[in-house]
């Protein structure tokens, strides 16, 4: 099986104009001819750093609300300050597509401040350490096809209790822009669903297909008490189902320094399709 060839300077997304255009690195692997997750999340970034403030700041939060998949299309992003004060700004984000809003987000950015804080208020616990890459990387099965896991490399350490999944985006999100802070956090996010499914998938070998169900993540809300340091962001999950189809996981966030917030997603749970009938399984 042969390798794509990717260029490291190629992006995930184009601007025409007003416009942004996503490359095949933003393409997802559930419908066709639609966006990944993480490219959604993405540009929700990009969106809320387009904003300019007149004095630093930081991002606090920022929650995404998956509306529709997004298409592999021009894609217009629509971002306003909807409050400004002295400590917080509250921005809206929106998302569209050829008139028809797929994502809307919003964001609180505080005002930065030296203010040395006791060490009982800081982070407590270790800091996990990033791993080594793996014998075989992340995705290798889909090596010559097109999509977000090639812009992406992945690390999970399994030792660590419960396990820690690493995220590095290899290539810009726009053409000659350096990634941002907020754009990694971003990205690693996305997947905090998906840490304790590829956990068990590597501890067990079980195919990701095998239980008789699935789950969605339709948000994400970002906690950030300081912006990421490095190229690798960290993910450590807690994940909580109920029988009515829904549950809820929260992520702590890493860099290889240490702690620097928290995520969190609700969960639709569905029943899988069935392989002989095509119907929901029992």
């Amino acid at each position: 099986m042969s390798r794509m060839q990717i260029p490291p300077d190629f992006p995930v997304f184009q601007q025409v104009g007003n416009q942004i255009l996503p490359s095949h690195l933003a393409k997802g692997p559930w419908y066709p001819g639609t966006q990944h997750g993480s490219a959604m999340l993405l540009l929700a970034a990009m969106a809320v750093e387009q904003v300019p403030s007149a004095v630093p700041r930081q991002v606090t939060r920022l929650t995404v609300d998956m509306l529709s998949a997004a298409p592999l299309a021009p894609i217009d992003l629509v971002a306003h300050l909807r409050r400004s004060g002295r400590n917080l700004e509250a921005l809206d984000i929106s998302i569209c597509s050829k008139g028809q809003e797929y994502v809307r987000a919003s964001a609180l950015r505080y005002g930065v401040a030296d203010v040395p804080v006791a060490d009982r208020l800081k982070c407590d616990g270790n800091t996990p350490v990033l791993p080594q890459p793996p014998r075989q990387p992340f995705f290798a099965q889909m090596q010559d096809q097109e999509g977000f896991h090639n812009a992406i490399e992945i690390r999970i350490d399994l030792k660590a209790q419960p396990a820690v999944m690493w995220f590095r985006l290899k290539h810009p999100v726009l053409p000659g822009q350096p990634i941002t802070p907020l754009q990694r956090v971003a990205l690693a996010s996305d997947w905090t669903y998906s840490v304790p499914s590829f956990s068990h998938h590597i501890l067990t070998g079980e195919a990701f297909d095998a239980q008789p169900f699935y789950g969605i993540n339709p948000d994400t809300t970002i906690n950030l008490h300081r912006p990421a340091a490095g190229e690798w962001v960290g993910i450590q999950t807690h994940a909580s189902y109920s029988d009515l189809g829904a549950g809820t996981v929260m992520g702590q966030l890493f860099d290889e320094t240490g702690a620097i917030g928290f995520c969190t997603q609700s969960i639709l749970v569905r029943r899988r399709a069935s392989p002989a009938t095509g119907n929901s399984a029992p």
